[in-house]
């Protein structure tokens, strides 16, 4: 329960104030169309065009009987719409629930059955699914479609933005009121509902703020739909780019490329997968982005060879790496400088990846690994500098829970039995699922996901140290150990995909290359296997690989018998 004296904090007065310092600015552009020329044709909103857009918006679903704390699931498409509705909702103190839909239908219907959402703002073709979904949405009183026909039972969301004025009063919530619920992508086990309040949100923004310096002349490619949330707190132009495809991983570089020389772009967010194909494409054509200043990526690993590649077509920027996870963002970052000058090569010798340095305000402790609750941290085993262990972090940044979810919750939250019992932020630290360790200099090494350790020999080992030696080599786009069984004992293995133009080179010969460096550096692999298709990855970043699909091929080539 807030304290009658907890000061007031909406996210929505961030963008407020940005909306009113410059409202004749340019918040938003996207690319709607092409003209006969080829070029594209893009829709823009001024800082005060956007503003009143949401006021109106929030105006007219305050009418239909949207209130402070009511939970909106939004299934819509990640254009401009989304921040409209997104703000919208934080002035009225309610509550936008986030799911990528790219899940998988089960899935979804999971996560909605989970968070038990009392109204919807949907696509049509979410609403057409109702009946045929059983009880998932019967939690639900207030349907709302973003499309131009009638459904029964449903509201059009264009009929609320034109019938209604703005809405004058922004409900008084507090930094420890919940202002959005985000569904973690469940590459690793069941996705989970994370609570953000507006107080971590807005600690997450101060802290990209302080990461990207924004000026006056900074126009940001959104290329991943969280972008289009934070730069209107931070005053910044959002170019929404057609990407060509829902998903990342088939996205068109020419129009990225278009849209970062039509604006003059200055920043880039956008997953690892289109950072690698805009990179690789620029590359091929011999084509720079001189424009480009700061690139920002993460939801996974970034291999070097992508990072030395984008720096070579940006000439004048330089990459960031942020790493964190739903449940807080950012907790680490690095720039391509240091990754060059020193990390890289460490990282191909089996150190695994460095992630950089804590951002101020978290504390980062490594602990011993347990699979079960650790309620107190009197119940946790700390481990010294160097060694591997569980990534934990507190502060305020922190998610504080899972969404009725008290299960996970209790498995990954620990009371930090001191003296900031009265903050929850500061009284709970988060257990990060993914293993590290500190170096001498403080810096922060991933080791991988603890669900990715395999044990073998008697012995465990973690992911990304060894897929990061083979990354390291020319020929290799990336790669995953897994576990096989051989004759009753666990055994090593790891699955490599190639780049198009090295698949046809790789021979049995090279792979026995990779295998005595692995033995060298204390990685006993026994089992190489070349991929013949594209990895499977998760739908959100498509960057996350899918390993329990590596597994089961890699179990079913070692059946077959074949040469590893």
């Amino acid at each position: 329960m807030n304290s009658p004296n907890a000061p007031h904090f909406n996210l929505y007065e961030l963008m407020q104030a940005q909306a009113q310092h410059q409202p004749g600015r340019m918040a938003f552009a996207q690319a709607r169309r092409r003209s006969p020329s080829g070029r594209y044709l893009y829709e823009t909103r001024s800082y005060a065009q956007f503003l009143d857009e949401v006021d109106r918006m929030a105006a007219g679903l305050h009418q239909v009987g949207i209130r402070r704390g009511c939970k909106t699931l939004l299934l819509v498409r990640p254009d401009l719409a989304l921040p409209v509705i997104v703000f919208a909702l934080f002035k009225l103190g309610a509550v936008p629930v986030i799911i990528d839909p790219a899940m998988g239908m089960k899935r979804l219907l999971a996560c909605i059955r989970q968070v038990e959402p009392h109204a919807m703002i949907a696509l049509p073709l979410v609403h057409a699914l109702r009946p045929f979904v059983g009880g998932a949405f019967g939690s639900i009183s207030l349907f709302i479609s973003t499309g131009t026909s009638r459904l029964p039972a449903t509201r059009r969301l264009k009929d609320l933005l034109r019938q209604h004025g703005p809405i004058g009063q922004m409900e008084p919530t507090t930094g420890s009121d919940l202002a959005a619920i985000f569904f973690t992508s469940g590459s690793t086990g069941t996705p989970k509902g994370v609570e953000a309040t507006h107080g971590t949100l807005g600690a997450q923004i101060a802290h990209f703020k302080s990461m990207s310096n924004p000026s006056a002349q900074d126009v940001e490619l959104a290329a991943f739909p969280v972008a289009t949330l934070i730069s209107p707190c931070l005053g910044q132009t959002s170019v929404i780019p057609d990407m060509g495809s829902l998903h990342p991983g088939r996205c068109k570089p020419d129009n990225l490329i278009q849209a970062i020389e039509d604006f003059g772009i200055t920043s880039g967010f956008a997953s690892p997968i289109v950072w690698e194909r805009l990179s690789r494409h620029c590359v091929a054509k011999g084509h720079q982005l001189p424009s480009l200043k700061r690139a920002f990526s993460g939801g996974a690993p970034i291999p070097f060879k992508m990072v030395e590649r984008l720096g070579a077509v940006m000439p004048q920027g330089v990459m960031h790496t942020p790493y964190g996870a739903t449940e807080v963002t950012p907790i680490s970052t690095i720039d391509a400088k240091e990754i060059e000058q020193e990390t890289a090569r460490l990282s191909s010798v089996g150190h695994g990846v460095c992630v950089g340095r804590v951002v101020p305000g978290l504390s980062v402790k490594i602990i011993r690994i347990d699979d079960k609750p650790l309620p107190h941290w009197m119940d946790v085993d700390e481990l010294a500098a160097g060694k591997v262990g569980e990534i934990v972090v507190r502060g305020p940044l922190v998610s504080p829970r899972y969404h009725n979810d008290p299960v996970n919750t209790a498995l990954s939250k620990i009371e930090a039995d001191d003296e900031n019992e009265g903050d929850t932020h500061q009284s709970t630290w988060h257990r990060t699922g993914d293993t590290g360790y500190f170096d001498k200099q403080g810096r922060l090494w991933f080791c991988g996901r603890i669900k990715h350790i395999v044990h073998a020999q008697g012995k465990r080992y973690f992911s990304v140290p060894i897929e990061e030696v083979l990354n390291a080599e020319t020929e290799v786009w990336r790669s995953a150990l897994v576990g096989v069984t051989v004759e009753g004992r666990q055994e090593l293995a790891a699955v490599i995909e190639f780049y198009p133009e090295y698949k046809r080179q790789i021979s049995l010969t090279r792979l026995n290359a990779y295998k005595a460096r692995l033995d060298e550096l204390g990685f006993p692999v026994q089992h190489l296997l070349p991929y013949p298709r594209a990895f499977p990855v998760d739908k959100r970043h498509n960057s996350k690989i899918e390993r329990p699909i590596l597994a089961q091929w890699a179990q079913a080539q070692i059946n077959k018998g074949v040469l590893s």
